[in-house]
């Protein structure tokens, strides 16, 4: 069943945007499928599997891999590994394609890093990305003691972004600043996946370049976006004035509504709100590449595609435009289309 945001934006045509709906559907049938392959293996107090990427999102097609973690809050045991190991056996055997090879997913991930190594270097590449897309795209597997697990640790994150953060550090914070720290941390993520997407490219020699292309541009740059106004929200939102010993917690609680919330849904219930008129090119855009994602001869040909040959071939160059589409009707959005969200994103968008 489809979101209010997108609902609205269809305008009463449920016709509208199929593939963006399949997919929804499709992510949810997955998310019951692995709840039944993860079963009792996880301690319902202190561990939850955890999922990312496509399916977090509810954007899981065809030819989508799993990316999935098993995320622990409580005391370390000998037998996490031997869960880890379980069920990615089960994983295996159910045909769930397997995460890429960097080793941020596919594992044990600890909460303790995730909250208190922010910044310095403790704070490695693989921590933060693991931090960061536990706050912008993540669901708990199993939807009651894995979401309770999932729901404590974000919690736990979102504070130490705001109880830190100068401008709500003050004995009597004001409610119309918004959290910079946060935004910051989720600025440098979206630098770092595009330096690393560069990275890659070296260290794979080419392999899937094409594809890697059309997704930084598409669902990891709509990742950033979502990130960006969950941040300027706050100030967006009506009584953004008011001043309060409770503002710190009010904004953690904002914040978590956020997360809990797909980033196509969030970019919906902000284009209804302050940009209506973007909605047919964002969404239509959208609708193409996740179009193309589930087209299994063209994904393959993209898979395959060498940089040398892309800017020649037709089925890239398509998804280009696409993707270009996307990126003009994101800047129309954050700069052209309405005052407040232009204002907010001039005083801190850069500095």
């Amino acid at each position: 069943m489809q979101t209010s945001a997108l609902n609205e934006l269809r305008n009463g045509d449920e016709r509208r945007w199929p593939q963006i709906a399949a997919a929804e559907i499709r992510s949810s049938e997955k998310l019951q499928e692995l709840a039944t392959l993860v079963g009792d293996l996880l301690p319902t107090d202190e561990g939850s599997a955890v999922v990312f990427g496509s399916m977090a999102r509810g954007e899981f097609t065809g030819g989508s891999d799993l990316d999935w973690t098993v995320l622990i809050d409580g005391r370390a045991d000998s037998l996490h590994h031997k869960t880890v190991h379980q069920l990615s056996k089960r994983l295996t055997e159910a045909e769930f394609i397997k995460p890429g090879p960097t080793g941020v997913f596919g594992g044990l991930i600890f909460s303790h890093d995730l909250v208190h190594a922010v910044g310095g270097d403790e704070d490695t590449n693989k921590n933060m990305t693991r931090r960061l897309l536990l706050l912008l795209e993540s669901r708990a597997v199993q939807a009651a003691s894995g979401e309770a697990v999932r729901a404590r640790i974000i919690s736990a994150i979102l504070s130490r972004y705001v109880e830190e953060d100068a401008s709500f550090i003050r004995s009597n914070p004001r409610a119309d600043k918004i959290p910079r720290f946060l935004l910051n941390d989720v600025v440098r993520f979206w630098r770092t996946m595009a330096v690393d997407y560069a990275n890659k490219y070296r260290a794979r020699a080419g392999d899937k370049w094409a594809l890697r292309n059309i997704k930084l541009r598409m669902s990891r740059k709509l990742l950033f976006v979502s990130g960006f106004l969950m941040c300027i929200s706050w100030a967006l939102r009506e009584g953004s004035s008011e001043e309060g010993e409770f503002v710190t917690q009010d904004l953690v609680n904002h914040l978590k509504t956020w997360t809990d919330t797909t980033p196509l849904e969030s970019l919906a219930a902000t284009i209804a709100s302050h940009a209506p008129d973007l909605a047919a090119q964002i969404f239509d855009s959208y609708e193409a590449f996740l179009t193309l994602l589930n087209d299994k001869e063209k994904r393959e040909w993209l898979e395959k595609l060498s940089p040398d040959a892309a800017y020649g071939d037709d089925v890239f160059l398509q998804a280009r435009s696409t993707a270009l589409s996307f990126d003009e009707a994101l800047t129309q959005l954050l700069f052209d289309v309405n005052n407040d969200v232009t204002k907010l994103v001039k005083k801190y968008g850069i500095f």
